[in-house]
């Protein structure tokens, strides 16, 4: 089951978000090895919407993924944020281990207007 987190981008700044995808077994928490992993995080009006207004993956740069340590880093560049309408819009973030899928992350994505383009 994926994690439920609302993101606030602001206009025409760089967006940096970075978290650490982690397992519990048996009381003992670790990092998942995201080694040999890709991710895709897509940003769209709302939720069954056909038109995507931003993809990240690793394979254009907007996502890294840190190996052994678990750790996701998204960075959109203020000139693509200068881009995005101000708006409330939906997304989810996946990986794939090559062989299975897995939501990590969904829900709102907030863009604010920005006075200085």
């Amino acid at each position: 089951m994926s994690a439920k987190y609302n993101l606030v981008c602001e206009q025409a700044t760089t967006f940096n978000f970075q978290f650490v995808i982690q397992d519990e077994t048996n009381g003992v928490v670790t990092p998942w090895n995201l080694t040999g992993y890709t991710a895709t995080m897509t940003v769209r009006p709302f939720v069954g919407s056909n038109t995507t207004t931003l993809s990240l993956t690793t394979a254009n740069g907007g996502i890294t993924l840190e190996g052994i340590s678990g750790r996701v880093v998204v960075n959109i560049s203020s000139t693509t944020t200068a881009d995005l309408t101000p708006a409330r819009y939906s997304y989810d973030l996946v990986v794939n281990s090559g062989g299975t899928v897995t939501r990590i992350l969904e829900g709102k994505f907030v863009v604010t207007g920005g006075v200085t383009l």
